[in-house]
């Protein structure tokens, strides 16, 4: 079959065994969608790697079934494991970083890790459960119930998806973007802009310095930052600002699950009821043969592009 790696060359798509279901309770998805996340463009940076890429990805089961796909791989037994924080176990694996994940025709996924669509939410779409979970996960931690004024620093789809959440929670949402098409994306799903006055969350989903030093100018004393993003430099905290405002610091990694449920269902549910999401973030798609320039036109924030899918069938 048909996959995507980062080779020697750059990005690929090139031939690769077909995956069968084993028996460790594994099953095949045949992959509908999978989108390019930000943390794809720096990973490829690195050089080569001995995977299929893709971490976002929704398809069909054998029988037809639709379903959505966690990536994470959490080893079950650890402490983190065992006291429910399964999103933070230090053994696990990830689909599309150190496992064959979706962008290609078909991946073999452990069975806990599906995700059943709710209706109005097709494969097509379905590739934004995964991210829309992270988003989902920070507001959970945040502690978000209705009437808070928030501000979401950053307008990628992780930014963009917790305007959408927050919105549909009745928290009150200003958008920073950076781009003209992402400002366009916040207002259709909820936020006005820019940030003004002091919040009493703020959610950094920029992954930049100039991001975290506008959160803290932005939260109030007293107040949070919730951070969304991946860093993968090293950052200066403006220590004097968070210190005369005691404002907490907290940072959402990946998704979990709670008493609640599992971030990624509730994040489909969310997808399912708001069709909006999916139109207003989803900006190009392109066949898994065109997958190097699905990746050119991910890295080009400028032209427009949010969030940039591969449709492998």
């Amino acid at each position: 079959m048909q996959a995507v790696k980062r080779t020697e060359r750059g990005i690929e798509v090139v031939a690769v065994d077909d995956p069968e279901a084993g028996a460790d309770d594994t099953v095949v998805v045949e992959v509908r969608s999978a989108s390019l996340c930000g943390s794809d463009l720096h990973l490829i940076g690195f050089g080569p790697l001995p995977v299929v890429l893709g971490h976002e990805f929704a398809g069909v089961l054998a029988d037809g079934t639709p379903v959505a796909v966690d990536p994470t791989n959490p080893c079950g037994t650890c402490a983190q494991c065992t006291s429910g924080q399964r999103h933070l176990c230090r053994f696990g694996t990830i689909l599309g970083v150190s496992l064959d994940g979706g962008m290609a025709e078909r991946v073999r996924v452990r069975r806990g890790a599906l995700v059943p669509l709710p209706a109005g939410l097709p494969p097509a779409h379905a590739c934004l459960v995964e991210p829309t979970a992270v988003s989902v996960h920070g507001l959970h931690l945040a502690g978000i119930t209705g009437g808070e004024r928030t501000a979401v620093i950053g307008a990628g789809s992780i930014g963009l998806a917790a305007v959408a959440a927050l919105a549909d929670n009745g928290a009150e949402v200003h958008l920073e973007a950076r781009h003209p098409a992402q400002r366009d994306a916040g207002e259709r799903l909820g936020a006005t802009g820019p940030a003004a006055g002091e919040y009493d969350v703020v959610f950094e989903a920029a992954g930049t310095q100039s991001a975290v030093d506008r959160a803290v100018e932005l939260v109030r004393p007293g107040g949070l930052v919730m951070f969304l993003s991946t860093f993968w430099e090293g950052i200066a905290m403006p220590g004097f600002a968070v210190a005369m405002k005691e404002a907490t610091l907290r940072w959402a990694f990946t998704q979990s699950h709670h008493s609640g449920g599992r971030d990624v269902d509730t994040a489909a549910a969310l997808l399912a009821r708001r069709p909006e999401i999916a139109d207003a973030l989803i900006t190009h798609r392109f066949p898994l043969a065109d997958a190097p320039e699905a990746f050119r036109v991910a890295a080009d924030r400028a032209h427009g592009a949010i969030k940039v899918v591969l449709e492998p069938g």
